[in-house]
């Protein structure tokens, strides 16, 4: 199991400036379990504390965290010259529209939340298996600042990643640090996500 010392272990391997990540550790190796069903990946975070938001409209202030993640994936790639503000506006959107999305054998998303200490955290989590033979399952948490405290001068630190494949699947997982109140100013709302973290895993089909 990935103990919180061999997560800081890990992390002080990478060039990650001032940044203190908690609370993680046991929910990033729920995301990189070999599941060949995604509640099985559902019932491994809830052992960790998260719970399954049912299928439906997203209360907005869920729809405000699960927009972070998204949002730091376009922004801190190529977002097509989109300002920010675009980029929420539209991932509102897609976000509530993944808590609508009916399950298709090949891709099947959840949506879950915790409360540590007075903040709420959330996150998605994507099972996609694109070829017969191939299980994808990606996990993108919205963490507050009791999760992930760090500092970036922008809006988006660039993403540090950790490789943590092994016999079983090619596994491993990114940090990116949001400066919150640059952003809330570039879009004219409050963001009360400090960070997001987001796992991937791969694996032959025939997993646990």
């Amino acid at each position: 199991m990935l103990k919180r010392a061999f997560l800081a272990s890990l992390l002080a391997a990478t060039p990650l400036q001032a940044l203190t990540l908690t609370e993680m550790s046991d929910s990033i190796e729920a995301c990189h379990l070999p599941h060949a069903e995604v509640d099985a990946t559902v019932d491994a975070l809830a052992a960790q504390g998260w719970v399954p938001v049912p299928q439906g409209d997203l209360a907005p202030e869920i729809i405000e965290l699960l927009i972070w993640p998204q949002v730091a994936f376009y922004a801190t790639g190529d977002t097509g010259g989109e300002q920010i503000k675009a980029i929420v506006e539209l991932q509102r959107k897609t976000v509530a529209g993944f808590a609508k999305k009916k399950d298709i054998p090949q891709s099947k998303t959840r949506i879950l939340t915790r409360q540590i200490g007075t903040d709420v955290e959330a996150a998605l989590v994507f099972w996609l298996q694109p070829d017969p033979a191939q299980t994808n399952i990606i996990c993108r948490f919205a963490l507050s600042s009791t999760s992930l405290i760090g500092h970036t001068a922008g809006g988006f630190a660039a993403p540090q990643v950790v490789d943590q494949s092994d016999a079983t699947a090619t596994k491993s997982f990114s940090v990116t640090v949001m400066n919150a109140g640059h952003l809330a100013n570039q879009i004219a709302a409050p963001v009360n996500v400090s960070g997001v973290v987001e796992t991937q895993t791969s694996f032959a089909t025939g997993g646990n």
